[in-house]
């Protein structure tokens, strides 16, 4: 229901795949500026950062078989898809005219 929810609303999977990989670097950063005075809490905070970057694939993967079955749910971005494919073969047909 939550990823249904969400494809109604016309967040792309993308989205979520960039949040679980902000989530890796937040956690990174957040253990790299750790003190001697608050260690503990640092790597703490690091871990915590760190545990969401899995949820936030299995969201996207949802999103991306929801994607997949139906297609983008919103007309802007289903337009915005239909274009980028467009011109991906049409620069595959120019590099096979060059050849």
């Amino acid at each position: 229901m939550l990823f249904r929810t969400l494809h109604r609303f016309g967040v792309p999977s993308d989205l979520a795949y960039g949040a679980g990989v902000v989530s890796i670097a937040g956690a990174i950063i957040a253990w790299a500026m750790r003190n001697e005075k608050n260690a503990a809490n640092a790597e703490r905070l690091g871990i915590f950062i760190g545990l969401w970057a899995p949820t936030f694939m299995i969201i996207g993967n949802a999103l991306q078989e929801q994607e997949s079955r139906q297609g983008m749910s919103s007309r802007p971005m289903e337009s915005a898809a239909r274009n980028l494919e467009g011109i991906a073969d049409s620069s595959r047909q120019r590099a096979d005219v060059v050849r």
